[in-house]
């Protein structure tokens, strides 16, 4: 099992390297990492006006 410190510095490196990923799991094999889909947070705004485009 990975320490905690192990498990924050993972964490740290993979946040550096992809900002929306969230640890899925720990175990006896290390870290497991969960990476948002590809697209995910544009589509949170798909369809809605900016203030720049609402009239």
């Amino acid at each position: 099992m990975p320490t905690k410190r192990q498990i924050e510095e993972a964490y740290k490196i993979a946040r550096d390297l992809c900002p929306g990923v969230r640890i899925k799991g720990v175990g006896p094999d290390g870290v497991v990492f969960e990476y948002p889909e590809k697209g995910d947070e544009a589509d949170e705004w798909a369809g809605k006006p900016f203030s720049g485009d609402a009239a």
